[in-house]
């Protein structure tokens, strides 16, 4: 039996997120349904992160174990001749039996990207959150400083999360500007809780309107309570970068 990992690149547009939902169109299910059609077995597809719906990714990872002996490149082109565009296989590897995409993983890094400017993109309106009131990426940097570190985050947590605690670990954040009004937050962490950058970067926007204080970001986190944060940013302007593993692991990769 074969333990194959797979890098995924997916846009969440059209889909209810990763994970498999009954009577809705998924990326698991989607994967899952053309490894099945491919190697003529239903497979058991683990995801390293539950992305939402309308949430991206160019660095998921999954895995799944098969008795197919159909050659990597085979599968990857393979699964690529089979998936929707809007779904894509980027790499195929061979990895340990023991290997666990999700639970083997030792941090993630999130993207967020912010619209900020007088006038909408028709193009990237599925790729950004477009704010119209001038932010201040000044106070949202000094702001986001209070978020880094190991801490309770039940205040950036969604009310449906399952996790059995809210200890995550931030390891960076930066707040970057782009050209054309864009302003990217990217995340790194050990691990994190539903909805929680989403969240964050809700309140550091609230913050750069001028609505919030940077110290108050402090006591958000202090408060432990949901509704001390502001809003949710909304999925479509997130994507999932990459999924670490520490020392990666040894496996056979195509190139």
């Amino acid at each position: 039996m074969r333990n194959i990992k797979l890098l995924i690149e997916y846009e969440g547009t059209h889909y209810a997120g990763w994970q498999i939902q009954a009577g809705h169109p998924t990326i698991q299910g989607k994967l899952a349904g053309a490894i099945e059609k491919l190697t003529g077995s239903p497979v058991n597809l683990s995801g390293a992160s539950r992305t939402d719906a309308g949430v991206h990714a160019w660095g998921q990872v999954a895995n799944f174990k098969t008795s197919s002996r159909i050659p990597l490149l085979g599968i990857r082109q393979g699964l690529n001749s089979i998936l929707p565009e809007d779904i894509v296989v980027k790499d195929a590897a061979e990895v340990p039996h023991e290997f666990d995409s999700r639970r083997g993983s030792t941090g993630k890094t999130y993207l967020y990207r912010v619209l900020n400017r007088r006038y909408p993109s028709s193009i990237m309106r599925n790729f950004t959150w477009f704010v119209y009131q001038p932010l201040d990426i000044n106070l949202m940097r000094e702001g986001a400083k209070h978020m880094i570190g190991e801490k309770d985050f039940s205040s950036f947590r969604a009310a449906d999360s399952d996790a059995p605690h809210s200890i995550r670990e931030v390891t960076s954040i930066e707040v970057t500007e782009r050209p054309e009004g864009m302003i990217e937050f990217e995340v790194r962490g050990t691990a994190f809780l539903r909805h929680m950058v989403r969240i964050m970067v809700g309140t550091l926007v609230t913050l750069g309107k001028g609505k919030l204080k940077p110290d108050e970001i402090k006591t958000i986190i202090e408060a432990k309570n949901r509704e001390a944060a502001a809003m949710t940013a909304p999925p479509q302007g997130l994507f999932l970068v990459k999924v670490g593993y520490g020392e990666e692991e040894a496996g056979i990769v195509i190139s």
